[in-house]
């Protein structure tokens, strides 16, 4: 009796051990999934912030610095590259201000610029559109220069690093979209 009850929990110790390395191997090959998901959304998201460093880039190079000349060439780059903003990656608090500031704010005010009819305020416009390309650029090179690890932060919306930068693109957001609200406003038919 004492052999079959000993045999009973020699059984019992072996499929415990067994049910523990499923369960290991699971958890391993769910840890390796998870790393790779993340990776994935940090090359998306660099795309999107490269994207928009880029769009400053060039209207910086090509637009402004070549006295506000061919607009209608860069409207629909610019109009697309504010539209499609955050649709590779997830969304969060701070993608949403950042599109806001795009949809709201920067396409708006480019559109004006690059009507064939004078924009309603083209110093204003310019002066505008200067600062907010500035920042933009600054902001977006911020972000793509972050080493991956500071990235992977920017995922999770309590870490310090994402209520940092995400404070910064609201206030950035923000500023313009009042500004811009102004400039319509008052200058406006």
């Amino acid at each position: 009796m004492g052999w079959i009850r000993e045999k009973k929990w020699v059984i019992g110790c072996i499929a415990m051990a067994i049910i523990l390395s499923v369960f290991i191997v699971n958890n391993i090959g769910i840890y390796n999934q998870n790393n790779a998901l993340k990776k994935e959304i940090i090359r998306n998201m660099n795309a999107e912030w490269y994207q928009l460093y880029r769009l400053s880039e060039i209207i910086d190079k090509n637009y402004i610095k070549n006295d506000f000349q061919d607009s209608e060439k860069f409207q629909l780059y610019v109009n697309q590259t504010c539209h499609h903003f955050s649709y590779a990656g997830g969304s969060t608090e701070l993608t949403v201000n950042m599109r806001n500031f795009l949809v709201l704010s920067y396409d708006p005010l480019f559109t004006d610029l690059s009507l064939e009819k004078d924009p309603l305020n083209k110093e204003k416009a310019i002066e505008l559109l200067k600062g907010m390309n500035d920042e933009l650029m600054s902001i977006s090179k911020d972000i793509i220069d972050m080493k991956d690890n500071e990235k992977e932060k920017l995922l999770n919306p309590k870490t310090s690093k994402f209520i940092e930068v995400n404070a910064r693109v609201k206030e950035f957001a923000d500023k313009y979209a009042k500004a811009v609200y102004d400039y319509f406003r008052q200058y406006g038919k």
